[in-house]
């Protein structure tokens, strides 16, 4: 993959952006009701297509809601094309954009992957909660960016 970017979702989007977080764990995508709240992710203009080459690939759900300051709500890559630096230059093209001067996002200590990838692109460990899901603490990351803005 050459290219990289990124583009907002549109409601045209909505059974893509579905469909690449039902394929990735059913279960959860129906017992968190996942579509709401892709939906108004969509509706709110907090939803991201990722491209590579102009083919998606994935999604990502960023916002201003944690103590606001840039959040990494969800990033989701389609299984054939994880492990290929998608994700790492995703969120490095989120931090650019970002309107704050950091973003925070949080995945379950479970997660290797994502850990890996976080620290690859200069998330920084922040704090780890327990008892979201039980017996896999949820860990927080964040990463200062070069952005002067303090609010959205």
């Amino acid at each position: 993959m050459k290219t990289i970017s990124l583009r907002k979702a549109t409601i045209n989007d909505k059974a893509l952006v579905v469909d690449f977080d039902y394929n990735l764990d059913k279960v959860e995508h129906v017992e968190l009701r996942r579509e709401e709240k892709i939906t108004k992710a969509i509706s709110d203009e907090e939803c991201f297509i990722i491209l590579a080459d102009n083919r998606a690939v994935g999604f990502v759900i960023f916002d201003y809601r944690f103590f606001d300051q840039g959040w990494i709500e969800l990033i989701v890559i389609e299984e054939k094309y994880r492990g290929k630096g998608i994700g790492v230059q995703a969120m490095d093209l989120i931090c650019h954009q970002c309107k704050t001067n950091k973003v925070f996002t949080s995945t379950n200590s479970s997660n290797t992957q994502m850990q890996k990838a976080l620290t690859k692109v200069g998330f920084s460990f922040a704090g780890k909660i327990n008892g979201l899901d039980d017996g896999d603490p949820e860990l927080f990351y964040y990463k200062k960016t070069d952005n002067k803005k303090t609010k959205h």
